[in-house]
């Protein structure tokens, strides 16, 4: 490929083109995997090997990894790997599939070919006979539709139409939800809920995840045994545009909230395998945490994870949408 080219081309073409590969080389679901300094240093990161870690880095961007780690960090915040990191005969090797479905996306992010980011559907969790998460007197549905609340008064000051998948404290199956978000054509789906613990330590347990759906073939965050790899729903073809929403909101909400972060994940939610837009799930703390329930209690605190949901929002149309035809 000519030197001449611009940079931003040059790494563009490399990562279709890696994409590809990935593709053709895809069989029965399990990744061929690389080496991941060569292939940083296709992608302009010089690798960097510190014991048992390998960071990729610029100016720009800082991926570290970890030898047998299902986990990577890119620009400081936790992701999870669909495989983990092994390493043989001293060298860090990848899956192509985190390569295609989360790497390549977080470093050039898709561009949306289809119409702008318009309409926003909200989910609130849980609601009518199902309370979700119960601590006490609380309840996680009534702090899902506050929030749900507060974050579509952000998004109608932002420009964004609103679609409240519930706005009120009734109960609708979660294939409804994804069914009402399809019906009315929203562009992007948010799901909103806030976590618990049960086991020992629950009260240790704290912090911030988010959540979109999990590529074909590969195990979901959730999957603690790392057992179910299947093939994919129609919502997969959004994995790439998934990927850059979860990564804006989840970075947003990091810095604009005390909030610990627990990483950007993967999951076959039902809400999610449904939709026909991208879409993505925020755990906005835990209920069984003494912190992060003081900051669901606070009208203030909610505000600011709603607005910041927004912000995250507002970036992900900003960079996607470039070229949109209107």
């Amino acid at each position: 490929m000519s030197a001449s080219l611009p940079r931003w081309l040059r790494v563009s073409c490399i990562l279709a083109l890696t994409w590809m590969s990935g593709l053709v080389q895809a069989r029965d679901w399990e990744p061929g995997f690389r080496d991941l300094a060569a292939w940083g240093r296709e992608m302009h990161l010089r690798p960097i090997t510190l014991g048992e870690e390998l960071l990729l880095t610029n100016r720009w961007t800082r991926m570290r990894f970890r030898k047998d780690s299902d986990r990577m960090t890119f620009n400081e915040v936790e992701f999870r790997l669909s495989d983990r990191i092994p390493v043989e005969g001293g060298h860090f090797r990848v899956s192509q599939r985190d390569i295609n479905s989360l790497m390549a996306p977080l470093l050039a992010p898709p561009k949306r070919t289809s119409r702008p980011i318009r309409r926003i559907a909200i989910n609130a969790g849980h609601g009518g006979r199902d309370p979700g998460n119960m601590e006490g007197r609380r309840m996680e549905k009534t702090y899902t539709l506050d929030l749900a609340i507060d974050l579509a008064r952000h998004l109608k000051a932002a420009g964004f139409q609103v679609v409240f998948i519930r706005s009120s404290d009734r109960f609708i199956a979660l294939p409804d939800r994804a069914a009402e978000a399809n019906r009315a054509e929203a562009d992007l789906y948010v799901s909103l809920h806030f976590n618990g613990f049960d086991g020992p330590g629950n009260d240790a347990v704290q912090g911030l995840e988010t959540y979109c759906l999990t590529p074909a073939g590969a195990p979901s965050s959730n999957d603690a045994q790392r057992h179910g790899r299947m093939a994919g729903f129609d919502a997969n073809r959004f994995d790439r545009e998934n990927v850059t929403l979860a990564h804006l909101v989840h970075r947003a909400i990091l810095d604009q909230t005390p909030l610990a972060d627990r990483g950007v994940r993967r999951a076959r939610f039902k809400e999610l395998t449904l939709l026909r837009m991208p879409g993505l799930l925020v755990e906005g703390g835990y209920m069984t945490h003494p912190g992060d329930t003081r900051l669901m209690d606070s009208k203030k605190s909610r505000d600011q994870l709603a607005a910041a949901i927004a912000d995250g929002i507002l970036r992900h149309k900003k960079l996607v949408e470039r070229g949109t035809p209107e």
